[in-house]
Parts: C-alpha cells; sequence; structure tokens
C-alpha cells in the first residue's frame, strides 16, 4: 500500500514533519522535514513499524504511548482526528518535544486504510536554542553539551538573584548528576559517554521553557534554573524532567544505553547568595543518591 497519489508531492513540500502508517503501523511514507525533527532517515523508518523501537511516543507521565495510548491507534479504531502534545524518542537519544496531528485515511469505498501523522517541534525549544546561541559567543556555552557552561551559570545566577531582590519573584534550582555514569565510561568508552551528556543535555534543552536555564556543572552533573514561584509546581517540573530523562535512551552497536539522575531540587531564600542556593540543592541531589538514586528531593 502506499500513500494515496496527490498526497506525497503535497506533503513533500511542508514544513512539518508528517509520516503514514497503514491499519498495522507500518510507516509507509516519511517526509524530508520528518528526517529534520526525529533524526531518522527515510530509507532507516520505511516499512518498520511506529512501534519498533524508534519514535516511542511517550506523555507528561513518562507513558510510553506506543503500548497503550497511541494517537495513531485510536484515529484508525475510532474514526477520529487527533491532537497531542507528545514527546518523541529522536534517533541521537534526546527526548523532543512535539505537537502531533493525527488523521484517519480511507480509501474510495470509505473503508479506513491507515492514518497520517503530522508533527512539529514545541515553541519553546526552538526559542531556547536561540538564546543560547547568543551566549555561546560570550564563552558562556559548554562546547561538548551545547548549554551554559559554569561560567554561564555564574552570570545567569546572579542575574536571577539581583532579580529576584528587586522583584521578589522567585525561581528553584535543580541539581542534578547522572547516576553510575563512570560505569558506562568504563563498560562503552569515553565517546559512548559524551554521546550520554549531549543526550541528557538535549532532551533538557528541549523541554525547557523559552525563560528557563540549563547548565553543565562540571563532569555529569548539571544545574537548571526554573521560573517558579512555589514548590508544587517545582515539584511537578522535577517529576517530568526525570520521567523524560529515564525514558530517553541511546542505541549503540545494538545495545540500548539508558540513564537516569539523581536530582535536588529548591526555591531561592530571601537571603540566598549564589553559594548557598547551590549548596542546598546539591546537597539535597546526594540525599537522593543516597536514598536509591534515580529520586528527587524537592525541599524550600
Amino acid at each position: 500500500m502506499k500513500l494515496p497519489e496527490g498526497f506525497q508531492e503535497i506533503f513533500d513540500r511542508v514544513s512539518d514533519g508528517v509520516y503514514f502508517v497503514d491499519t498495522e503501523r507500518k510507516i509507509l511514507y516519511w517526509n524530508k522535514q520528518a528526517e529534520e525533527i526525529a533524526g531518522y532517515k527515510r530509507k532507516e523508518i520505511i516499512n518498520s513499524h511506529c512501534y519498533d523501537n524508534i519514535l516511542r511516543h511517550m506523555d507528561d507521565e513518562g507513558r510510553e504511548l506506543c503500548k497503550d495510548k497511541c494517537p495513531l491507534v485510536y484515529a484508525i479504531e475510532n474514526n477520529k482526528y487527533i491532537e497531542k502534545r507528545v514527546y518523541l524518542h529522536h534517533k541521537n537519544g534526546q527526548r523532543v518535544p512535539v505537537f502531533v496531528r493525527v488523521l484517519p485515511l480511507k480509501d474510495e469505498e470509505n473503508r479506513i486504510i491507515g492514518a497520517i501523522e503530522i508533527f512539529n517541534e514545541a515553541i519553546e525549544f526552538t526559542n531556547l536554542k536561540k538564546e543560547l546561541e547568543k551566549l555561546r559567543e560570550l564563552t558562556y556555552i559548554d562546547e561538548l553539551t551545547g548549554v551554559l557552561n559554569r561560567r554561564g551559570l555564574n552570570f545567569f545566577l546572579r542575574k536571577q538573584i539581583n532579580n529576584f531582590k528587586k522583584s521578589k519573584k522567585a525561581f528553584g534550582v535543580l541539581f542534578m548528576d547522572i547516576d553510575n555514569f563512570k560505569e558506562i565510561n568504563d563498560r562503552y568508552g569515553h565517546n559512548v559517554g559524551d554521546k550520554v551528556l549531549k543526550m541528557l543535555s538535549e532532551t533538557l534543552k528541549n523541554n525547557l521553557r523559552t525563560e528557563d536555564m540549563v547548565a553543565r556543572y562540571g563532569g555529569d552533573e548539571f544545574v537548571v534554573i526554573l521560573q517558579v514561584g512555589d514548590i508544587n509546581t517545582l515539584e511537578s517540573l522535577t517529576k517530568r524532567i526525570k520521567n523524560l530523562i529515564e525514558n530517553s535512551f541511546l542505541e549503540e552497536a545494538g545495545r540500548i544505553i539508558k540513564i537516569t539522575v539523581s536530582i535536588g531540587g529548591t526555591l531561592i531564600r530571601e537571603n540566598d547568595k549564589m553559594n548557598t542556593l547551590l549548596k542546598r540543592a546539591d546537597e539535597l541531589m546526594y540525599q537522593s543518591k543516597k536514598e536509591g538514586k534515580n529520586l528527587y528531593k524537592i525541599s524550600l
């Protein structure tokens, strides 16, 4: 089965990612923009199934939709148009937030023959990329991962603390460390370790809002600054970030490499300085490590 005549010419020209699956969820069409967004070339995708360890769509709660609540399946089974925000798996491992629109497709006899999914990147991701590119010129960017380096973090965090003193608009800080990262380097080599660091950085960059920021503190430690005003929102965002990282993975020589992180999070206090704020988040992160890893600890 092929995409109906005329559709391919249209979808080859659009600025959104587009793919077509039959009722068995075999991918029969994959356009150029889909290659750009997901990292997979057409030849790698065509005739595979959308659940074959490829896109692995997941929701905010960390549920893999291909196993249960897949928008494609729902659209085909219920003959309904579906819109949803999900997180797809990029070829390089990171999770990318996308808006998907799924339309069931019928033949001339009004029988459903599959579905078309149209998807594009969430706006916050592209805005954050532009902001980081500006900071690169100031040598505030870590060259390996493309996020703020320690110098950039110091600059950005001082600015946030000064704004807080003037406006009293609170913000949160997450301090995170990759669990068992040394074992990954020892087992797979530093080249794969670097890929893991890039994967984590991209997952964080992709899924932060425009006003948030991420930095590589050093080694496998990262700091995230979130513009939130209360502990409940901070915890909710931390849980989502942890789930996205936990569900990111690399494929290396036929092996699946997944990571988890331990996280400590806190809100800024009235008399905080940069060192006290980071130290508190760091200590909470170590509590997560001691209690079993792949956990988060949030405190005022």
